[in-house]
């Protein structure tokens, strides 16, 4: 049957250009790895010429996929169903954006977009690393390309084509209006399902980009330290993979906070961070990411901690992965109100973890002892030593994170059983975390005034005037501030005034080494910038929640929630069309649909 009204040719396109990323991505990741093994100069400039060039077709193709998905959802090509399910006329030009990467397909796109931006700078930038690092990133591309190629291998589905169209649907092809040649006349299809109203958010037009860009970019360090391993040249990667290290870290760290914004404004998380399972399953990629920063500056200045270095950035960019498979599985539907639900590509993304996290610790504990490190230990009074104990502080607070995010929904789903989170969950992680702020907070207080292999002691001295200065301001917030947890005793009361001490110092110490330490110059003080701001980060995160306060108390008609949505009947107020309603000191009246 020819259906009246349908435009194939953006689809066909569109689908045709999948295809050639898939294949083309798959020569640059074989022509790399030639390159990277040969040891003659001139079949390794051959080979890397090879794979320079499929790696720019496969950059055009991503990118002509990109254009034919937003040509079909700009100008409201409803056939697809990718326009069919997440766009609608009325939307305006900006989430438009937003409907693309509000699909699995759409993300994975957008995540393999920011792989052809960073594969092309390291491309200029990597110099003698260019073919292993590049073998690597080419290989994520493979990986990409196969969740958006939407195809079959007998009864496996490989990843999601995002140019199907609406008819050829498994549960939508013997509904009636398809026997029609005419069915795009027919109002049902002359519009679209729309966005997801918690999505029509500015934050999520900016936010998403961001995000994927932090994920994409932990595979550069990531690659660095592979090549290293592969060619066995351990330390020579370290200083040229710094700055990639420092981007991916603020990057995914900015992207995090925008997500943060987000859920606050959307999803009435009611504070900055609600231990969300989705929230951190981001977040623990970038704590171990951090911690390894911290180990790879600790040994460019003295030549420790580099095999730490290593585990730090493989683990880093598995847990990407692995957040990948928790928010995209369906595991977290029950426990999270912004995690995808389940699409048959399980086994896909275990698949992709498996690809690079079982060849990566095998070459690792393979070169383990090959890897330099220096037998003597570190003094105690130096900078190497409590920068390894506070990356290894992070690492251990990463853990603790993920275990407490991912067991109980992991066990449901293998066991087929519902065992129920905790209570209260913001508490479960609190009352460990906040220790972790603790001794972070002291850290960075303290880490700059400590020299590196050791520390004399009149430099030392330094630190004391700022210790005593933040134990007086802590105390005065302390007493006059109205910090109140007194919901959960006495003992984790005691924990976050010792937080707001840990906290004061971290700003105060860090200030102070600026201008004593470092006489005032900033263009040097990035280490102790971040550090101050990390401070700042962890009394704004304090005095939030001791401020925390219900407006909304509801004291007249209860309406059960679902309980997947976490909501407390006492904490949404019923309102009642035309009649005012106090919250607190503010009062709101329900008028009509068109003006809440």
């Amino acid at each position: 049957m020819k259906f009246i009204g349908e435009h194939l040719l953006p689809g066909q396109l569109g689908h045709f250009f999948t295809v050639l990323a898939l294949v083309a991505s798959l020569v640059a990741a074989i022509a790399y790895f030639k390159s990277a093994s040969a040891t003659l100069s001139e079949v390794q400039q051959g080979w890397k010429k090879l794979a320079r060039i499929a790696f720019a077709v496969d950059c055009f193709s991503v990118l002509a996929v990109f254009a034919s998905i937003f040509y079909i959802v700009s100008t409201h090509k409803f056939e697809y169903t990718f326009a069919w399910n997440h766009s609608s006329k009325n939307l305006n030009f900006g989430y438009l954006f937003a409907c693309i990467w509000e699909a699995q397909e759409g993300s994975f796109l957008l995540w393999t977009i920011w792989h052809c931006v960073l594969g092309t700078a390291l491309i200029f930038r990597a110099g003698k690393w260019e073919a292993p690092v590049m073998t690597v990133v080419s290989i994520m591309q493979v990986c990409l390309a196969t969740m958006i190629i939407g195809i079959y291998l007998g009864e496996t589905k490989i990843g999601i084509n995002p140019f199907l169209l609406v008819r050829q649907l498994e549960n939508m092809r013997s509904a009636p209006i398809f026997s029609r040649p005419d069915y795009l006349s027919i109002p049902m299809m002359q519009d679209g399902l729309g966005l997801n109203q918690l999505l029509q958010n500015y934050w999520m037009v900016i936010h998403p980009p961001v995000l994927f860009l932090g994920f994409a970019s932990t595979i550069v360090p990531f690659a660095y330290a592979i090549a290293g391993l592969w060619k066995r040249d351990y330390a020579g990667w370290t200083k040229a993979a710094l700055p990639w290290t420092i981007f991916s870290a603020g990057i995914l760290g900015l992207g995090i906070m925008m997500g943060a914004a987000w859920a606050y404004e959307s999803l009435t998380f009611g504070g900055f961070w609600a231990w969300d399972p989705v929230e951190n399953a981001s977040l623990v990629p970038w704590l171990v990411l951090v911690a390894g920063l911290h180990t790879q500056v600790v040994y460019n200045a003295t030549g420790h901690s580099l095999r730490a270095t290593y585990l730090f950035f493989i683990v880093a960019f598995f847990l990407v992965l692995f957040s990948t498979f928790l928010t995209r599985s369906g595991i977290l539907g029950d426990s999270s109100v912004h995690a995808f639900v389940e699409n048959e590509m399980n086994l896909q993304l275990i698949s992709l973890m498996a690809i690079f996290l079982l060849p990566s610790l095998f070459l690792f504990a393979k070169r383990f002892k090959e890897i330099p490190h220096i037998a003597k230990e570190e003094s105690s009074y130096s900078r190497e030593f409590w920068m390894f104990i506070g990356a290894l502080v992070l690492f251990l607070a990463a853990i603790v994170i993920t275990w407490q995010t991912s067991f109980t929904p992991i066990y449901n789903k293998l066991a087929g059983k519902t065992t129920a989170a905790p209570e209260d969950p913001e508490f479960a992680y609190n009352k460990i975390q906040v220790f972790v702020a603790v001794v972070l907070g002291l850290l960075t207080g303290i880490g700059q005034f400590l020299r590196y292999k050791d520390t004399p002691k009149a430099f030392l001295k330094k630190a004391w005037l700022p210790l005593v200065l933040a134990l007086g301001c802590s105390v005065l917030i302390s007493v006059f501030g109205n910090i109140n947890y007194q919901k959960h005793g006495a003992g984790f009361l005691a924990a976050i005034h010792l937080a707001v001490f840990a906290a004061v110092y971290a700003v105060i110490g860090n200030a102070s080494y600026i201008w004593t330490g470092l006489n005032g110059k900033l263009k040097v003080a990035g280490g102790s910038i971040a550090h101050l701001g990390f401070g700042l980060m962890l009394l704004g995160i304090l005095f939030s929640s001791a401020k925390k306060d219900v407006l909304s108390k509801n004291n007249g008609i209860l309406l059960n929630f679902d309980p997947k949505s976490k909501q407390d009947p006492l904490e949404n107020l019923t309102l009642i069309k035309g009649l005012r309603s106090d919250m607190g000191n503010y009062w709101a009246t329900y008028i009509d649909n068109d003006s809440v």
